[in-house]
């Protein structure tokens, strides 16, 4: 008759002599309406405890049904409020496939929002006694909404009776009597850490958790134990010290409640291998196979490939057994081969034999194979090795994953080695790698801007590669020295390696020795409009860019520039080098550019004779003069008589090579003054000053009065009728102005003098 699992982190209890109410029952004999049902749970008549109906997840059919995860949920919770301890009660019978069908007792303080598990149940043939379970449920007590369920999870292949649930009570309690439940997630096949273990548990309980340690033993030693720290909620760490590599740690956690009268909860036991822990497998079992000389399977021996990245100590391994009633287990003779073309080759330590762990309570634990003592053969590996086992003496079962997903297992048939088609569980744990360089190196940087490196890598590194960090330098010597071109802060790194792997280290290095240009120069502009320009900068700049400040530019050291027009220009040179630049601007004039004339000219004279003087700008060479009259003049300061007096518009025309240009006035000429009165016309005062007075009496019609100034200019206008008139002079400035009156009949010139 084999036995039942319940996982024994989830304590069962028994509370006694306590003041008690019965919150919850089902006997089941009304059917299964209590309980909300996701699959085929309902009641039977094959087995009772009391009555004559039972609950189970196959109530119709021999077996249950492959696969299917199957839930019963009560329909109604139940209310804790008030209690300050519970618990559940109930008998079973249970018929599922050892190790790989289990059955889950869930708690929920939340309606069903949650679920926490606290019992697990595995187990096959055991239909004749019932058996009484009882569960703690003091860390749900205060909530009015608490749950139960029970959750059936089998796997594809095998299946059995199933569970029969009878006589179910929850009962609520007025003094608490129930410890923490301690809930802990236990590492697969003794998983630890190379170095601290650090571990975590959750602690349930109304009162509260006042404390809490977790004890240790190493290799079967005494235990000692470290206090629990809170991570948050109803978490706590415990940290595991640093031991060995390959030492076996059992260790087990207690929890102390925080009311009146303490309870005290502890753990079951729980076991770990310290190292660095290698598998490749996805840890699911989905059937088992038996290996050796006498197995059903054909196959002798079983091996699971390891790669080891660099040296290390292999200090134990895990070989994941099976049993159960009909699957008996004989020794196992334990191999670890060198690798010889990519199958199992020579031993590496002389094979021995041990027992498998695997028991029908648990059925698919790991059989742990201590190698410490094998350290002198097992030192130092590097690449693939292979682990396993063989079962001279019949055979031994195994669990594998099917299909596989590592690719990593091979057996042995009728002495011939080949890749299996599923995973075997076999683990290998070692020390931590090791060989590889830690490089280091350190720097003189007393030369700026050569630098000299020196290796301090340990592990005897055989090659060196420096990337001295400005994308252009690099070596591989161990102790190289390096010349910098700029400043700047350069990640200067060495990867220092040996036959074992690399390791990289980096440094900045700082350089800071150039000094950038201070830029100035000077020009010559004797041979206006071409300037030769000259560099003075300093601290050796190694490049130039000039801008002229007319759109040119030059990048030479000493550049000549002709500027095509006159002006003054702003001139910039930016020298620099690798450490920086600097500018420095100053105006040019350039005066040396012909400019086209701009045409200008005065004149006098008395009567019809008038002296021309040019006052053209911009050096003309050449002038042409149309008097308007028909005739002209290349003089540069004509004298021209006309023929009579008149009005007469006269343009010269100055140029030189850069062009021409027109000025153009306009003449009044006559004869002379005594025409005036020898035409009957009266001026006077003459000089004036605000007005005067033009006396027609003997003109005998209408005239007009024009003046001039003496460029040729109209200043004023007036029409003139027989009699005397006022001349408004007030705008005009003081001077002579040539007066002109004419009509139909005649014309009469003279000259007014104004004094404003």
């Amino acid at each position: 008759m084999k036995k039942y699992l319940l996982f024994p982190a989830l304590m069962a209890i028994a509370i006694s002599g306590l003041s008690q109410t019965v919150v919850f029952s089902d006997d089941f004999e009304s059917g299964a309406a209590n309980w909300d049902i996701d699959g085929y749970w309902g009641v039977t008549d094959e087995y009772a405890y009391g009555g004559g109906f039972s609950f189970t997840d196959s109530p119709w059919d021999p077996t249950y049904t492959a696969g299917e995860v199957q839930t019963a949920t009560m329909v109604t919770s139940v209310d804790l409020s008030a209690a300050l301890d519970a618990e559940v009660t109930f008998y079973a019978l249970i018929d599922l496939e050892e190790g790989f069908d289990y059955m889950y007792l869930d708690a929920s303080d939340d309606d069903g929002a949650g679920w926490i598990n606290i019992g697990v149940f595995n187990g096959e043939g055991m239909l004749t006694d019932w058996m009484p379970f009882t569960f703690g449920l003091g860390a749900f007590v205060g909530s009015p909404t608490v749950k139960l369920r029970f959750r059936f999870e089998p796997d594809f292949f095998v299946e059995y009776d199933g569970m029969y649930i009878d006589d179910f009570t929850i009962t609520s309690y007025t003094t608490d009597a129930s410890p923490p439940l301690i809930l802990h997630d236990v590492m697969p096949l003794y998983q630890g850490a190379l170095y601290e273990n650090e571990l975590t548990a959750t602690l349930l309980d109304a009162s509260g958790i006042s404390s809490t340690s977790l004890w240790y033993s190493a290799d079967g030693g005494a235990y000692s134990s470290v206090s629990g720290v809170s991570l948050g909620g109803d978490d706590y760490g415990y940290t595991i010290p640093v031991m060995d590599p390959g030492t076996w740690i059992t260790y087990y956690f207690t929890a102390t409640d925080a009311a009146d009268d303490l309870n005290t909860a502890t753990s079951p036991e729980y076991e770990i291998i310290t190292g660095q822990y290698i598998g490749y497998d996805d840890g699911v079992i989905d059937f088992v196979n038996d290996i050796g000389n006498a197995s059903l399977s054909g196959y002798s021996q079983a091996a699971v490939r390891i790669t080891l990245d660099s040296f290390a100590t292999v200090v134990s391994l895990v070989i994941q057994n099976y049993t159960d009633n009909t699957r008996p287990n004989d020794s196992i003779l334990i191999h670890v081969w060198a690798d010889d073309a990519g199958l199992p080759g020579a031993d590496l330590i002389e094979p021995f034999k041990l027992f498998p762990e695997a028991t029908l309570e648990l059925p698919n634990k790991g059989t742990r194979v201590d190698l410490r003592p094998y350290a002198d053969e097992l030192e130092g590996l590097i690449g693939d090795i292979w682990i396993g086992f063989s079962s001279p003496d019949g055979a031994a079962w195994v669990s594998q994953s099917t299909p596989g997903v590592a690719l990593r297992t091979y057996t042995e048939f009728f002495g011939t080695w080949a890749e299996y088609y599923s995973d075997f569980h076999f683990r290998a744990i070692t020390g931590p790698y090791s060989g590889a360089p830690n490089a280091d190196f350190t720097f003189d940087a007393s030369g700026d801007p050569s630098v000299l490196f020196t290796d301090l890598s340990t592990n005897y590194p055989d090659s060196w590669e420096w990337d001295f960090g400005d994308g252009v330098g690099s070596s591989t010597l161990q102790n190289p020295s390096y010349t910098y071109t700029a400043n700047g802060d350069y990640e200067v790194c060495l990867t220092a390696g040996n036959a074992i792997g690399t390791s990289t280290h980096c440094e900045t290095v700082t350089i800071g020795s150039f000094t950038p240009p201070a830029a100035l120069f000077t020009f010559d502009d004797s041979a206006d409009p071409a300037i030769s320009f000259t560099d003075l900068s300093t601290n050796a700049p190694t490049a130039w860019v000039w801008t002229f400040g007319d759109g040119g530019g030059s990048t030479v050291a000493d550049p000549s520039h002709t500027y095509s027009t006159n002006g003054t220009f702003n001139v910039c040179l930016t020298a620099s080098n690798l450490a920086g630049d600097d500018t420095y601007c100053t105006d040019v004039v350039i005066e040396g550019n012909a400019v086209a004339p701009v045409a200008d000219y005065t004149y006098s004279g008395v009567g019809l004779t008038v002296n021309f003087t040019d006052i053209s700008t911009n050096t003309p060479t050449f002038w042409g003069w149309d008097f308007g009259d028909g005739t002209s003049s290349f003089d540069q300061n004509p004298v021209h008589s006309f023929g009579n007096s008149g009005v007469f518009e006269v343009c010269l025309t100055a140029g030189n090579m850069a062009g021409t240009d027109e000025s153009c006035k306009t003449l009044s000429v006559a004869t002379d003054l005594e025409d005036l009165a020898a035409a009957g016309v009266v001026v006077y005062p003459n000089p004036a000053t605000d007005q005067v007075l033009v006396n027609l009496s003997d003109w005998g019609g209408n005239a007009t009065l024009q003046l001039y100034d003496l460029q040729g200019k109209l200043v004023l206008q007036q029409m003139m009728v027989p009699g005397t008139q006022v001349i408004n002079l007030t705008e005009l400035s003081s001077g002579a102005y040539r007066l002109w009156i004419s009509s139909v009949q005649k014309t009469a010139t003279g000259v007014l003098l104004v004094d404003n």
